[in-house]
């Protein structure tokens, strides 16, 4: 066995000898070398260090979200009760559910961010894809409940209080657009922040939706406006949920988050690769792809497996963002 590592932001190979065995195979008689070729050296540990600079980040807007969600749910209930409001009340339920998608994102940022004990080889990143997962059914399931209540509303059509659900609506629909903004702050392309992103901007929508249904239904009287709306948002809703339930499950299944195919192509292109069989492909969470895969060579070039191993490596990481492999020599 071999063991190599690379350094690719100085391009030298650190290589530490163990033992090189030869093994048989019983059909062909070709010798083959497993090689095992981990970029931790300077380039894994930056990828990781930029996780890390993104989760405080991603911690404080959360924590800033979430203490502005709250308060305006305590002061909803607060005053809901006080003027015996059903329209505040259920606003106030339903910043209790956002306040629950932030905290679940909250938590998994957090837990992703501790050292993971020796048996959790990838750590706890794959926790804010679990979250981003967990956010999404909360997403369905609030547009199953807005789907109900249009039904009841049609079937029992109700007097809406104009004036009160209006100031409710105003009122959420600018501590959305607050903690929208907050939320884009932090990064854009983590999954589970954008999980909790799209809670905060259905809403927003939600909020948009009500007011222009209520100004119409002011004027006109015309009730079924506020219906039809609420069916629009959930549509729309509908999207957003069904693309973060997409991604999530795609990488808590290990799908590739890449074109296998393109990979495959991509490194049989390097003269000296006969050919590139057994690939697996998998992201652990945002940017982090792995990949492990045998490599067929010439016999003749096993001197400079390290080179071709050097080259592989660096156009992966290049070209797809793969920046841990593990790949196995044959001839």
């Amino acid at each position: 066995m071999a063991n190599c590592k690379f350094g690719l932001n100085d391009h030298k190979p650190f290589i530490s000898e163990k033992s090189v065995h030869h093994h048989h195979h019983d059909e062909n008689n070709h010798n083959f070398i497993e090689k095992e070729q981990y970029i931790h050296s300077h380039d894994h540990e930056d990828h990781v260090h930029n996780h890390h600079d993104h989760r405080g980040t991603d911690k404080k807007v959360l924590k800033w979200a979430l203490s502005i969600t709250l308060i305006t749910m305590f002061l909803e209930f607060f005053y809901g009760f006080l003027s015996n409001s059903l329209a505040l009340i259920s606003d106030a339920i339903h910043m209790f559910t956002h306040s629950f998608a932030l905290i679940v994102s909250l938590l998994a940022i957090i837990i992703a961010s501790k050292k993971a004990p020796i048996s959790k080889t990838f750590g706890y990143y794959r926790i804010e894809v679990i979250a981003a997962f967990i956010n999404g059914i909360t997403i369905i399931l609030s547009i199953i409940w807005i789907v109900y209540e249009a039904y009841q509303r049609f079937v029992e059509p109700q007097v809406i209080d104009i004036k009160t659900a209006m100031i409710v609506a105003i009122i959420g629909l600018i501590v959305n657009i607050i903690t929208g903004v907050i939320l884009m702050q932090g990064d854009k392309d983590n999954i589970n922040l954008k999980s909790a992103f799209i809670h905060m901007l259905s809403d927003a929508l939600s909020s948009v939706a009500i007011i222009i249904g209520y100004i119409v239904i002011y004027f006109t009287s015309w009730y079924f406006v506020d219906i039809i709306l609420a069916l629009i948002v959930s549509l729309v809703i509908l999207k957003w949920a069904i693309d973060i339930l997409k991604n999530s499950t795609n990488t808590l299944l290990e799908s590739s988050p890449v074109d296998v195919k393109e990979v495959q192509e991509y490194i049989e292109k390097n003269e000296k690769v006969l050919e590139l069989h057994d690939i697996h492909i998998w992201e652990i969470t945002q940017d982090m792809y792995n990949m492990t895969a045998h490599i067929k060579i010439d016999k003749k070039d096993l001197e400079n497996y390290e080179e071709i191993l050097h080259q592989i490596n660096h156009n992966l990481k290049e070209k797809f963002k793969i920046v841990h492999t593990t790949f196995q020599f044959e001839w």
